[in-house]
């Protein structure tokens, strides 16, 4: 196990919301929201030895809006040519929110991470809120996938949904469709937040996560974890949404999921959320009554963020960073904390 600080948190500055995305060479660019500078920004941190050091790399600053970067960011790699950009080029995005609106922004590094230049908006929503009827957007998260690029955000623009899933497609980064919904339930009030995808090779299906304010809850979780199967990543709004349950306990909270092809046939879907340091896995393709929960040596946090590697896939990095605001005691203060674990070893705890 492997276990590395990229970067702390003072009385001044905190940071939480980690994200990462590994290029094609095996650098791993990682990021975070980093609250206490004005205006705020993503510092980019790159590791080349698979998360055992660390050194900072660039700061992603907002070039258009005047608001900076100051929450959700996200991360990928453009893995095939698209319209003028090349496969390799880095995009990079994040909710530039202020006063004035909700802006989710993408921008392109052409070498790999050291300067960033603005692209295109993708969506607009007004100043941030979380009332239900307020027009804003959140959480945005990046997938180039089959020669488009889509883009995933939680959505309160909608009047007939207080928060919905959505995304936008472009095929060449700078022209985006029209708005399409993954995930939008019938009760006005219900919040389905926080997207996150990957795909399942051996079930030749994608899978969603997501938070779900609203949603059946056994164990009392506020904001239980659902999930989505299905044969585009977006086709979503299609599938049926499950409950993740163990035992009768439910992740709450920030999920993210990737899948691995250690632990069996149907390799392994892991899924990590914020109130528990486990990880939540499958190993049955998704079927609802086949999850376990496993201990991590990662500490809980808001929305960790999970990384399987590309040429090692039996290992997990796990990204975290500090917790929701309120639920540690004034004055903590957590750093952006990777670990690196064998699946294996996760799936040797035993499950509880």
């Amino acid at each position: 196990m492997l276990q590395y600080h990229a970067i702390g948190a003072d009385g001044s500055h905190s940071i939480s919301y980690p994200r990462l995305t590994e290029l094609s060479d095996g650098t791993i660019l990682a990021t975070a929201a980093y609250s206490g500078d004005h205006p705020p920004h993503f510092p980019i941190f790159a590791s080349e030895d698979g998360g055992a050091t660390w050194e900072w790399r660039s700061n992603l600053t907002d070039q258009v809006n005047g608001l900076g970067f100051g929450s959700q960011p996200a991360l990928a790699e453009l893995t095939f040519n698209l319209g003028i950009f090349k496969a390799g080029t880095v995009l990079a995005s994040g909710n530039s929110a202020g006063a004035n609106g909700t802006n989710i922004d993408l921008y392109a590094s052409t070498d790999k991470g050291e300067t960033w230049k603005f692209i295109s908006n993708v969506a607009r929503g007004s100043a941030p809120s979380t009332q239900n009827g307020n027009p804003c957007i959140w959480e945005p998260f990046i997938l180039p996938t089959n020669n488009t690029v889509g883009v995933f955000y939680s959505d309160q623009r909608d009047p007939l949904h207080g928060q919905k899933l959505s995304h936008q497609v472009s095929t060449d980064l700078k022209n985006w469709g029209d708005v399409v919904n993954d995930v939008a339930y019938p009760l006005y009030t219900d919040r389905p937040g926080m997207t996150v995808i990957d795909y399942i090779p051996p079930l030749k299906k994608w899978i969603l996560v997501h938070e779900f304010p609203g949603g059946d809850s056994w164990s009392g979780a506020g904001y239980p974890v659902y999930y989505r199967l299905a044969d585009s990543p977006f086709d979503f709004r299609y599938a049926y949404g499950y409950p993740i349950v163990f035992n009768g306990v439910q992740p709450s909270s920030s999920p993210y999921v990737v899948w691995t092809p250690e632990g069996g046939i149907n390799g392994t879907i892991v899924v990590s959320d914020a109130d528990h340091q486990s990880v939540f896995t499958n190993r049955a393709n998704g079927q609802p009554d086949q999850w376990e929960k496993h201990n991590s040596p990662q500490p809980k946090a808001y929305s960790r963020a999970l990384h399987i590697f590309s040429k090692e896939n039996s290992r997990l990095m796990i990204l975290g960073a500090g917790n929701f605001p309120g639920v540690d005691p004034p004055g903590t203060n957590r750093p952006l904390y990777a670990s690196v674990v064998e699946i294996q070893d996760i799936l040797r705890n035993k499950p509880g």
